[in-house]
């Protein structure tokens, strides 16, 4: 499965993408005005060989393919992000007929996941924690999806996005799910994990008080 950093702060992404062979970064509006971030800088700070999602935010058909031709015209990298409005597919069949590839965000059921693939998204991205807050299994809605379209042969990858915690990250990752885009909280809980510091300090310990060395000294 590929990991992307939800995130347009550029520390993050310094920090995380490379380090981690993390497959890019996603934003939103909401993220880069909570970030104080640039979409030229995020081009500039992303590794050349990385993706990078950024979003639309007109909701007019015309607008839509206006903005998305502009975003990838500024690098190779960008892949754009529709919401799955009426327009939006609209616009994402246009572009697929263009050779265009996008991701159709703002996910809430099968059904619409189903509707943005058959108009040629190459992703979705289900909102698993926005669709809990509905009372509905954002999980179980997620991997729904993900099996319909295994099920179907349908050639649409499911970006799961908008995550509480890392149980509803842990669920899609043990049940097979293409991809996750996590925030820079939720990612240093899947690179750390405190009780693995505390068994290093204890071989080094051993070592140490064995050969008088902290490390190999080969």
């Amino acid at each position: 499965m590929d990991f992307y950093l939800d995130s347009a702060d550029y520390g993050k992404i310094t920090e995380y993408v490379e380090a981690y062979n993390i497959k890019g970064v996603t934003s939103n509006p909401t993220i880069i005005v909570k970030d104080k971030a640039d979409i030229m800088k995020l081009i500039e700070v992303i590794p050349k060989d990385k993706e990078l999602f950024v979003q639309v935010i007109s909701d007019e058909l015309e607008g839509i393919i206006e903005e998305t031709k502009k975003l990838m015209s500024l690098s190779e990298n960008i892949i754009v992000k529709i919401p799955a409005t009426p327009n939006g597919l609209k616009a994402i069949k246009i572009l697929k007929e263009q050779n265009i590839k996008t991701l159709a965000t703002g996910i809430y059921s099968v059904e619409q996941a189903l509707m943005a693939a058959n108009c040629g998204a190459a992703y979705v991205a289900p909102y698993v924690n926005r669709i809990c807050d509905l009372e509905i299994d954002g999980v179980k809605a997620a991997l729904e999806i993900q099996k319909t379209f295994k099920q179907q042969n349908i050639d649409c990858k499911v970006l799961a996005a908008s995550f509480k915690n890392m149980m509803q990250v842990k669920e899609l990752m043990i049940n097979g799910i293409d991809a996750v885009t996590i925030s820079a909280d939720l990612m240093e809980k899947l690179i750390y994990n405190k009780n693995t510091e505390y068994a290093v300090k204890d071989f080094v310990s051993a070592w140490k008080d064995y050969t008088g060395n902290d490390t190999l000294d080969l």
